[in-house]
This record gives structure tokens, sequence and C-alpha cells, in this order.
């Protein structure tokens, strides 16, 4: 039974222990958590740095653009109530006071910032030729039965988290133990991660609660916290030092050098990371709504959970440990700016939870977007940050415009959001634009001659798979509208912000220009169409050196038309892509047609009694096992690809429901 990997490599591995248990719980908290293995802060001070060495203070200003804190116009789980808008628009929507002068001055970070992204680009490489990266992302909603066609609330949850060979995800039960629970979970993690019971269901998405800071450190406070031996196969041990700071481990320079800069790295989650095995049993037996949100406090890592249960509720919180911060200046390290006061929190006095209950419009979804109002964007993960545009706008568009919902339109939502593509995977940019590109060419009186372009993207359907809803699930061919679509509003992007953000010594695709996240960009552009009537008003003109946005679109439109002209269309044909299933030594064993889809994927209707209707379905099999055949040759267990007509066509297979 010794699965073909460990044969092919001579490994007979060990049994697990509750010490390997735990150790591999702390791991995932760090792969999961939004901010954990991210340095945005580090980022944004050599942005500063470049951009005001270039600029001035105008360089600030720029800086203040790209990484603003809390637009109010950002779509959020929580539905926004007045007060809350209210609250947040004092805060952040009179853009046109916020400081436009640098501070004094930065530490030198950004050679310091450069390696580590360095580092980290070559970690992620190598997790991606082992075949053990790890994709976050996830979609789901809960909607009530005041929108159901059956008065039954019905949850469905699709977490993100790529297609590995073997998966990352197993679905199962459990009853014994005071338990009774189905649905998914990871291996090696002892209990159901997203699931059901008689009382509730369950969804978790990647939250974006900020939980890890960076400290610029005096080399008086480093100390040399302990020696960690790696064992390598095939070679000696490597024994390395860890060294420490008040505030955390060390993570530059590496090796440790004095000289600096040094920099710790201080982490929420630090010794609370064992609670989420209890958490994850607390949450499996709660046998109320209070009980349930009793289990989320328990959950380090920052998660959005859905849920709905047998009393007709649905609710929604997100969990992870988000401490109390201070008023100041959170988007940098502490200690980057001399002179100004190093800020502390502690890690045991935390935020309020962000959560909410029984929403009078009926529902409560999301796609990694933001929580609430209040919440401010991610200070360490690049593309956690909102705006006016994110991907989840296609979920909430269509629940808030839909009422009598069956099981299946809930259901089949997942292949609806699964056939849009954007700058996050997902989402319609152009419905965000349509008006102001139109306005720009009727403006510059060319409507007459660039009608076929109107015609073309006034028919679409908004989806990236030509052909219409027929197509979703297995057409091969790209839509045109989405090609020319995306083609122009990139191109409006490159001539907006590619000349402020190619700086000297840069050429492509090594600008800061390119580093920085397409849907960023994107929600600034947003910012300047709107003027100051936006959320958020840009302080610096990104249209310069041209007259005006609407000069940029004109421009744009032209180029992208050199490209894609009306009369060669077809472009799309076979464009569509694929999903590829690779193993580590196998190569490619399977695909399947592109869509922005989940790794895995419950539904569950709930009627007074518990659930009453249970669909899911993950890829491949229900086995991942590969053992080893004669000759030596892999031999696939006669499971392993058993799902792959449940999952690829997107027709999830019933799941037995619990007995009453």
């Amino acid at each position: 039974l010794l699965p073909f990997e460990f044969a092919a490599l001579g490994i007979m591995p060990e049994h697990r222990t509750a010490e390997d248990v735990l150790a591999w719980m702390s791991v995932l908290l760090r792969e999961f958590d939004p901010e954990a293995l991210n340095q945005g802060q580090l980022e944004n001070a050599a942005l500063i740095q470049k951009l005001t060495s270039v600029y001035g203070p105008a360089g600030y200003a720029m800086f203040e653009d790209l990484r603003w804190t809390n637009d109010p116009e950002a779509l959020t789980y929580i539905p926004e109530s007045t007060a809350a808008v209210e609250s947040v628009q004092t805060l952040t929507n009179d853009a046109l006071k916020r400081k436009a002068n640098p501070p004094a001055g930065h530490k030198d970070l950004l050679k310091a910032a450069q390696r580590l992204s360095a580092q980290k680009a070559d970690v992620i490489e190598k997790l991606k030729q082992i075949n053990a990266f790890v994709k976050m992302g996830s979609y789901a909603w809960a909607v009530s039965g005041d929108k159901t066609s059956s008065s039954n609330p019905v949850l469905y949850s699709g977490p993100q988290m790529g297609f590995s060979v073997p998966s990352i995800v197993l679905e199962g039960s459990i009853a014994g133990g005071g338990l009774t629970i189905s649905g998914m979970s990871v291996p090696g993690v002892p209990g159901i991660v997203i699931g059901r019971t008689p009382h509730h269901a369950w969804s978790m998405q990647v939250g974006h609660a900020h939980t890890v800071d960076y400290y610029i450190e005096d080399p008086s406070n480093v100390y040399l916290h302990r020696m960690e031996t790696i064992s390598v196969a095939g070679s000696a041990d490597v024994t390395l030092p860890v060294f420490r700071s008040p505030h955390g481990p060390v993570i530059n320079p590496i090796p440790y050098d004095p000289a600096g800069p040094v920099i710790a790295w201080k982490y929420s989650h630090w010794g609370y990371e064992f609670n989420n095995i209890k958490a994850y049993l607390d949450i499996a037996r709660a046998e109320s709504m209070d009980e349930f949100g009793e289990a989320i406090e328990g959950v380090a890592v920052s998660q959005h959970f859905c849920y709905t249960d047998n009393d007709g509720n649905i609710a929604y919180w997100m969990s992870g440990r988000d401490p109390l911060r201070p008023a100041g200046e959170w988007r940098l390290p502490q200690g980057a700016v001399p002179g100004a006061p190093v800020l502390e929190w502690d890690p045991a006095v935390l935020i309020a939870r962000s959560t909410d209950r029984n929403t009078p419009q009926g529902y409560y979804c999301g796609w990694n977007n933001k929580s609430s109002a209040e919440y401010p964007a991610s200070f360490n993960n690049p593309s956690y940050f909102f705006g006016p545009f994110h991907r989840a706008h296609v979920i909430d568009d269509y629940l808030s415009a839909h009422n009598d919902l069956t099981y299946e339109d809930i259901r089949d939502l997942a292949l609806f959001i699964a056939t849009t593509d954007s700058f996050g995977s997902g989402g319609n940019p152009w419905q965000f634009v349509a008006d102001d590109f139109r306005s720009a060419v009727e403006t510059a009186g060319l409507m007459d001659e660039y009608s076929g372009i109107f015609d073309l993207l006034d028919a679409w359907d908004g989806h990236f798979v030509a052909g219409g809803e027929s197509q979703w699930r297995t057409g091969p061919d790209r839509s045109d509208a989405w090609i020319f679509m995306d083609a122009w509003i990139r191109e409006v992007l490159e001539l907006t912000f590619a000349d402020e953000l190619t700086l000297p010594g840069e050429t492509a695709p090594y600008r800061t220009y390119d580093a920085e996240h397409k849907n960023r960009l994107f929600n600034v552009l947003l910012h300047g169409l709107a003027g100051t009537a936006s959320g958020i008003v840009n302080l610096y003109p990104w249209y310069s050196p041209y007259s005006s946005y609407e000069e940029i679109i004109v421009t744009a439109l032209d180029n992208v038309l050199v490209l894609y002209p009306l009369d060669e269309t077809p472009w799309g044909t076979g464009a569509r892509g694929t999903i590829d299933y690779r193993h580590d030594f196998l190569g490619l064993i399977h695909q399947a047609p592109l869509s922005s889809r989940s790794t895995y994927a419950h539904c569950v209707e709930f009627g007074p009694f518990g659930p009453e209707r249970i669909e899911s379905m993950f890829p491949l099999g229900e086995s991942g096992t590969i053992l080893v055949g004669p000759g030596g040759a892999p031999l696939f267990d006669i499971n392993f690809f058993s799902m792959t007509p449940v999952f690829d066509p997107f027709m999830p297979r019933d799941f037995p429901v619990f007995e009453q």
C-alpha cells in the first residue's frame, strides 16, 4: 500500500504524531493567512523611496493614490448602513485633505525590500515546481428563505485552492465522539473545516484581517533564540541560527548581520496557533448561532464565514486575530520614518469581530472582498486593496436582482461567475467603465467611425466564454467582446500609469508599473474617472502628459484596433484555455475547460429538521492514491478519476443528508 510517490523516492514515511498535526496546523495558518507571508509594508516603504526620489512631493501624492486605506464605495460582505457609510466618509472620503507632502525622511529599505521580494519569488517558483504552491481565493453565498422558492435558506461554498495532484482536499463524514458532521477537510487536519451538521452549515473564504507588522529593530534588541536543524534528503543536515527581537523573528538580513537594516516580523497568531483545533471542534458541535459565533473567536486565521441553520438564520463572520492598533501610519514598517513614534499593540487585545445576522437584503455573499464598511484594506497583501471594482460584484449583482430563487439557481450561480474573467480571475470590469469609454468616443466625435466596437460590446453577455450559456461548461472559444474589452482596458492602464511608474533604469517586465496589481490600478483609474465625486479622490493627475482621461481612452482604442481589427474576427477560436492537472513525476494527467473554479463545492438547503438537500463536488476522484504496479509502473486507484464526470461539467452529485 506504499503510495507510488514514496516508492519512487525511496522513502518510507513515519507514522504521524500529535506534534506533526500541531506543526501542520501552524504551517496551514501561515499558508492561508493573506498577510502572514506577504511583505506589503516593506514594499510600500520601497515604493515611497523610489517615487519621492524621482518626483519629490508629487511622489508621495502618487503613493497616497496607490495605497489608499479605506474606500467607502467598495463592495462589502456586510451591507452598509447609513451610519457606517457616514463614519467611513468622515475618515476617508475627503481625500483632498490628505497630506500630499512626504514625511521628513525614510530609512533606506529599498535594497532590503528588493532582496526579500526576490527571496519570496524564488520560494514561490520552487513550490510551483514541486506542485506545492497553494492558491488562495474562494467564493460563497448564504441566501435566506425570504429569497428562495422553497422558503428554506440555502448556502453555497466554493473554496479556491488550485488543482494539485493529488488534491489538497478530501471529503468525508464523522459520526462519533459527539460529532455528526460531513464536508471538506485538508489532509492532516483533525476535523472538517467546511461542512454541515444537522443544525448548521458554513463556508470559508480567505479574509483580510491585519495580522502582521514589520519592525525596524535596533541590533541591541536582537538575541539568538535557537539553532534550527533541517534534514536534507541525500545530504548532511543544515543548522541555522534563528534570531529574535521582542517583536518576533528577524527576517532580514539572513544570515544575520547587525549592520542591517534589521527587520522583525510581528505576528498576531504567535502562541495562538493550536486554538484552531478546538475551534473546528466547537464549530462542529455548535447548537445555536451564538455558539457558532463563540467558536469563531478561536479561529486564528482570517477567513470569511457564511452560515445558515435549521432555524432559518443566515449570518456572516470574519475570523482572524486582528489586534487593536493605536491610530497611526500602518502602511509602513514601524521605525521606517526617523523621529516618528514606534507604535505597539498587544496580541491579546483584538478589535471587535466583523459580523452580521439576518440582513434585510436576504443574502450574504463574497469573493474575498471587503468585510464591512469600516474595515480598511490589507496593509501587507498587495492584492487586498478594495475599491469600486471587485470581482465579487457579479455575485452581488445577481442576488440583488433575483428573488424566488430555486436550489438550482443558487447552485448554478457558481457556473455563472466562474465564466467571468478580469484582473482578479473573475468579474466584469466593462460595466464599470462602459459609460466613460463611450462618452470619451462621443466627445471626440468618433461614434460613427467606431460604432462597430460598441455594437460588439453592447451585445456581450459579460462572460469570457463565447456562445452564451449553452457553452459555459465546455465551449472551447473566448468571446471576441471579452478579448477586445480586456485589451482596451489594459491599454488604458498602460497609457495612464506606465509613464510615471517606469522609473529611471527600469525596463519591462521589471518596471514599478509591472509590479503593481492591475486590479488596484483599475480602481485608481475609476477614482480618476469619477473626479471629485469619487469616494477616494486622486491627488495626482495620472492622465498627464495627455490632456485628459478621455484622450487616453481614445488613443488606447486606436492602439487596440491595430491588434484586433474588426474585419478579422473571430479572435478567440480555441482560446478558452484549460485547467491542467499535473503530477510531480507523471506530468499532465488530466485537463478540463478553464473556468475560475473552486477546488471543492457544497450546496446545502436547510429545513427545520436539518439539511434537506446536499450536493458537492471536487476534482479528479474519491481517492488520490497511486500505487506501484507491475514493473514499478504507477497504478491509479479505481476511483482516482471517478469525480471528473461530476466536477468537470459543474454537475455536483447528491451527498447523503443526516438521519432525522
